[in-house]
């Protein structure tokens, strides 16, 4: 049979550091590549989960009191003052994303991005029957993101605009007065904006750019419990914009995203504040003993108390991936990340136990020529 699937789709092969099955954890001792934090986990994570009442998965998840606690966060911590009408929920916040593109993208429309960045996202949009500009983080400045450069690249025939802060793959913080330029150069073309905060709790609270959803509204940032808060295996997520695209999203979307289990965890969890100050100076304190100035290998710009960075070795024939793994440690390969190639990976932090043993790996494979 021939199947008539969608030209934009048939015609693109996905790629993915995404991983199904666990033989590829077969040989690794030390997990450095999956997003998810294994530094610290918040206690109420466990004590929420353990006090589910599991009756309430016989019926659709309907409880609010995600979306309260969301708001509750963010007006404590940042004064904004939110309500439920700015909060889509959403299984992650890869869900999320395909769902902001199936609201808005159509064939031939443009969006604009980084390279490298998150490459699901960009395979969406052409999967969408969109296209996707890149604006290449240049290696001679560690792939520093320069904001001037990136806004002389908007132009009025872009529908969307997506930035990841962090950035995943390098773990760079943007300054949010740099996401304001671009909000304010994007709304006067009518450009809206997708700020995904996937890595967004590993930086200052008031860096988010939730904290500008009030003044734009040409604004989504899309959050995910899955990194910071090691909920990934719940699948929680939500979007924070503006009540009018409230209303479009909820034209394609159904009611019942994020699980009951996860609600009622997820909930209780994002309160917990002094657990992410704690987790960000965990990260730092092993940055600074991993991070100096290596022969051959070069770190990414990169925020200090964010779990991931991105290694490159000088030589681009070694396979940087496949160094590590002789050290049983897993890493992200980053030949599906557009603008790079097998010699760089991103790594991200495990628990502090196994520092000893990468920084003998990284300084093993510094001499490597």
């Amino acid at each position: 049979m021939e199947y008539k699937i969608r030209k934009s789709i048939s015609s693109q092969i996905k790629e993915t550091y995404a991983i199904e099955g666990e033989e590829a954890f077969e040989n690794i001792e030390i997990d450095c590549a999956e997003g998810i934090n294994t530094v610290s986990f918040s206690d109420i994570a466990i004590e929420a989960f353990n006090s589910i009442d599991y009756t309430i998965m016989k019926d659709y998840p309907h409880s609010l009191s995600v979306k309260k606690s969301i708001i509750d966060f963010w007006r404590n911590y940042t004064n904004v003052n939110l309500n439920y009408d700015n909060i889509v929920l959403c299984d992650g916040s890869i869900t999320a994303l395909f769902l902001i593109n199936k609201l808005f993208i159509e064939n031939e429309d443009k969006v604009l991005g980084l390279a490298p960045q998150f490459p699901e996202y960009k395979m969406d949009v052409m999967m969408c029957g969109g296209t996707f500009k890149s604006y290449k983080l240049n290696p001679e400045y560690k792939y520093k993101f320069i904001a001037e450069e990136f806004i002389d690249l908007i132009s009025s025939d872009l529908k969307l605009i997506y930035i990841d802060n962090p950035n995943n793959p390098t773990g760079q913080i943007i300054p949010l007065d740099k996401i304001e330029k671009i909000l304010k150069v994007a709304l006067d073309k009518n450009i809206v904006v997708i700020v995904d905060e996937a890595y967004g709790d590993y930086m200052e609270t008031n860096n988010s750019a939730i904290t500008l959803i009030p003044r734009y509204e040409n604004l989504i940032v899309a959050k995910t419990f899955s990194k910071a808060y090691g909920l990934a295996g719940l699948r929680g997520g939500y979007i924070i914009q503006n009540e009018n695209l409230t209303k479009a999203i909820k034209n394609i979307n159904t009611p019942y995203e994020m699980t009951s289990v996860t609600r009622a965890v997820a909930s209780k969890v994002i309160n917990d504040y002094d657990f992410l100050v704690e987790m960000r100076e965990t990260n730092k304190k092993m940055k600074n003993q991993l991070i100096k100035n290596y022969k051959n290998l070069s770190i990414s710009e990169n925020g200090d108390t964010v779990s991931i960075m991105m290694v490159t070795h000088k030589n681009k024939n070694i396979d940087l991936a496949k160094e590590f793994s002789k050290f049983k440690i897993g890493v992200v390969a980053c030949d599906s990340f557009e603008c790079l190639d097998k010699n760089s990976i991103r790594f991200r932090l495990p628990s502090p136990k196994y520092l000893p043993k990468l920084i003998e790996a990284f300084d093993i494979i510094d001499n490597l020529e």
